[in-house]
């Protein structure tokens, strides 16, 4: 399996989305990490039902925005969701990973990347179009550009770099997150040839300037299997002065199922609204709710609907990132009823404060309660309410999949 790292947030969605699809038109068997903060849900159910019909998946790789709410983005062209890749060692569990930039596009098989020897280098990548000579060799101090890497992220993860790189990112660097990555691992980067990340935005500076140096490097290119549209103007901008913008808009006006029917037949039954065995209910006041997402991982056939009347955590706003797990910050009572109503199961594993009206309705309706010994409402009296041990997740996992038969 391929593993292909990005950072978008919504608003450069369609720009992540075109990137994805350009990947996945000429590689199958590939997991894309999309690391964000606010892509809905919702987006990632969907493409999901296309692109696992082609043996790949892209995987919600949620992170809390405070993470970056330093870094800096000193002058135009970047900013701060740019340092969101110094968190892939520690959101992207394999030991390979390949970065890509949101705003490139992936034109051909790039199976190379992923069997391409590290040679005692951390990361490879692309000489800077603006520090390479005209035939695409490195210069003496070449910079690499930080749009495509690959990513020795076994041994990131070892030395522990994350945390490094975004302290650095506190500080003002003038060329963001790819002065970092340059300066940070210095002679521990190994060189990739142009076609792996063939700037192309650059295209227009060059001929402007008559910069002649820039000119050959550009030409010099050929085969290119990644085009990244560097610099301010994008392909996708009403008018745009560079070069190769129809190569991008064939993959933004890709159709998915267009996509799938490229290497096997495509099935429409299954797209749509996901189906779920169980409707469970977790009302509560408190982010701290026993033994979560634990069962979120045991029961991906269960919808986990948890509700608040007040605004809750970013870390169980980010539970939404799994496909049965459903958030109702700031709840209105309207849609509380509705939940209830279709309440299967309720499980009351939150600490401190519990709601009352909602349990009674909850017993009302003869819903069976599940609880953990340390969430218990030890004054129950309800003849279907639960309690396990603290440690026994198993148990409940099991018997909450007995509730399903």
């Amino acid at each position: 399996m391929k593993v292909i790292a990005l950072c978008a947030d919504y608003g450069y969605l369609d720009k992540a989305e075109t990137a994805i699809k350009s990947i996945l038109y000429n590689n199958q068997y590939v997991k894309i990490y999309l690391l964000n903060c606010d892509i809905p849900q919702e987006w990632f159910v969907n493409i999901n039902q296309y692109v696992n019909q082609i043996g790949s998946e892209v995987i919600d790789a949620k992170f809390d925005h405070g993470i970056l709410n330093d870094s800096q983005g000193p002058r135009p062209g970047i900013n701060e969701m740019g340092f969101a890749r110094f968190l892939i060692p520690e959101l992207v569990p394999e030991d390979r990973v390949l970065y890509l930039d949101s705003d490139l596009i992936v034109d051909d098989a790039i199976d190379d990347l992923f069997t391409i020897p590290f040679n005692g280098k951390e990361i490879l990548g692309v000489g800077d179009i603006f520090d390479s000579d005209d035939q695409g060799d490195a210069t003496t101090n070449c910079l690499i550009n930080s749009g495509v890497l690959v990513l020795d992220n076994a041994a990131l993860k070892k030395n522990n770099v994350s945390r490094d790189l975004i302290e650095m990112s506190r500080k003002n660097y003038v060329n963001g997150d790819q002065q970092i990555i340059n300066e940070y691992f210095k002679d521990k980067i190994g060189l990739l040839p142009h076609k792996y990340n063939h700037q192309v935005g650059a295209t227009y500076f060059a001929y402007s300037r008559n910069d002649q140096r820039m000119i050959n490097l550009l030409n010099s290119v050929k085969d290119p299997k990644i085009i990244h549209y560097v610099m301010k103007g994008k392909p996708s901008d009403f008018c745009y002065l560079g070069i190769m913008r129809e190569k991008w808009w064939f993959y933004r006006n890709l159709e998915l199922s267009k996509l799938v029917q490229k290497f096997t037949i495509f099935d429409s039954m299954k797209i749509g609204a996901p189906k779920f065995a169980t409707e469970a209910l977790i009302f509560t006041y408190s982010a701290n709710i026993q033994n979560l997402e634990s069962l979120i991982k045991a029961l991906p056939e269960v919808h986990f609907n948890i509700a608040a009347y007040t605004e809750v955590a970013t870390g169980l706003l980010n539970l939404m990132k799994y496909p049965n797990v459903t958030v109702y910050p700031a709840i209105i009572y309207a849609r509380v009823e509705e939940l209830i109503k279709k309440c299967e199961l309720y499980l009351d594993i939150n600490h401190y404060q519990k709601d009352e009206n909602v349990l009674r309705q909850i017993e009302d309706k003869g819903i069976p309660i599940l609880s953990f010994e340390d969430t218990a409402n030890k004054d129950s009296k309800y003849s279907n309410y639960k309690v396990f041990g603290n440690d026994q997740v198993d148990r409940m996992v099991q018997e909450i999949k007995n509730l399903e038969e």
